[in-house]
């Protein structure tokens, strides 16, 4: 959401509006979707380690909205509990007792 809220700001360069755009065009081409029954409700999505593309291409946003004073929080987690959808990049899950979160940065 903060990316496409950026992208409406009117505050980006050319080139960082393309640099926003295409991530996201990125993103829908190439992530998987969950299936339309998938209800997402309080579900927070984890990229897996193994998913390096999408974990490079995620930074690379991270990077473009730190630099406009949005505030973006990373975590890691080595095990979920509540997963409500896998696929071979990515995991849902609802907030769990059984997450053993890690906060990065």
């Amino acid at each position: 959401m903060a990316a496409y809220r950026l992208l409406d700001s009117g505050n980006l360069t050319k080139e960082e509006w393309k640099q926003v755009r295409n991530i996201l065009d990125w993103f829908n081409a190439y992530l998987p979707h969950p299936p339309k029954k998938f209800t997402a409700c309080r579900a927070i999505f984890w990229f897996k380690s193994s998913a390096e593309k999408s974990v490079k291409k995620i930074w690379e946003l991270v990077h473009v909205l730190r630099q406009h004073s949005r505030h973006v929080e990373v975590h890691k987690c080595r095990t979920l509990g509540n997963i409500l959808y896998e696929d071979e990049f990515q995991v849902a899950a609802f907030p769990s007792q059984k997450d053993s979160r890690i906060t990065v940065q």
